[in-house]
């Protein structure tokens, strides 16, 4: 990673914190918190065009743990309007969630990488974007699954575990939708450029299917309804979060299965 793209990665994370803390103050909530998420949103979107200029046409490899608190950011900015920031417990998670995983990211670098030389198509960046913003959604889908339980219900700004749990499904479901487009496209890229309709021993594209059927389980769940209501929350919120923790491991630099010289 060169320097400037690091330096505004540790600024978003900076940023990401601050806003977490000031969330808290009914004065600064209104008027700070605005400024720090966005200016956290712009450290962390040149530090993503910054890697993208190094490889482009090629896809850049291990692109997640710094693109994921974008895309996670970004959903609860927008996909979730006014809904997400008013109920701030799952704002909050998600921040110190962005917060996280720009410092395990920062921790392990591992930056020296050649780009896929079989990228040079759209669909590999497709597979890439859809499958993050498909992580994003399902882990807003984890926190809203958090937030269902006794301990968050005990907050202020508390909901109703059933109207959380609502929140959750539809996130999951959304989550599910985009991560079946990625799968798609993934499948389409290893035809095109192995010959092959998936390349098993990525695994990148192995985690891929695994939170796939996870988030079928999920839903499957919903419709059958044979788990109550704290069961079905406890397996999104902590079965999503450990979905997303084994997806982003490719992109962490000492847990990845090949090194390069």
């Amino acid at each position: 990673m060169t320097d400037p793209a690091r330096i505004t990665l540790q600024l978003a994370a900076l940023f990401y914190l601050a806003a977490f803390v000031v969330s808290w103050p009914v004065s600064t909530k209104r008027f700070v918190f605005p400024f720090l998420f966005f200016a956290a949103l712009g450290c962390n979107s040149f530090t993503i065009y910054s890697r993208y200029m190094q490889s482009w046409p090629m896809l850049p490899m291990h692109l997640g743990a710094l693109a994921l608190p974008l895309c996670l950011a970004l959903m609860l900015a927008f996909l979730g309007g006014l809904r997400a920031f008013t109920h701030w417990f799952v704002l909050r998670l998600g921040l110190l969630l962005c917060v996280a995983l720009i410092v395990v990211a920062l921790l392990f670098p591992k930056d020296f990488y050649l780009p896929f030389l079989k990228s040079k198509t759209y669909l590999s960046h497709a597979f890439l974007w859809f499958a993050l913003f498909a992580k994003g959604a399902c882990a807003i889908s984890a926190l809203w699954a958090l937030s269902a339980w006794p301990f968050a219900t005990a907050l202020p700004e508390n909901i109703r575990p059933l109207t959380a749990l609502k929140h959750s499904l539809g996130w999951a479901a959304l989550g599910f939708g985009l991560w079946t487009i990625s799968m798609f496209c993934g499948e389409l890229w290893c035809y095109l450029g192995w010959g092959t309709p998936v390349v098993w021993q990525d695994p990148a594209l192995t985690l891929t299917l695994a939170g796939w059927f996870f988030y079928a389980c999920v839903l499957h769940l919903h419709l059958t309804k044979s788990w109550n209501l704290q069961l079905r929350a406890a397996f999104i919120g902590f079965g999503g979060l450990v979905v997303l923790a084994m997806s982003c491991l490719p992109d962490f630099g000492p847990f990845r299965p090949v090194v390069l010289p």
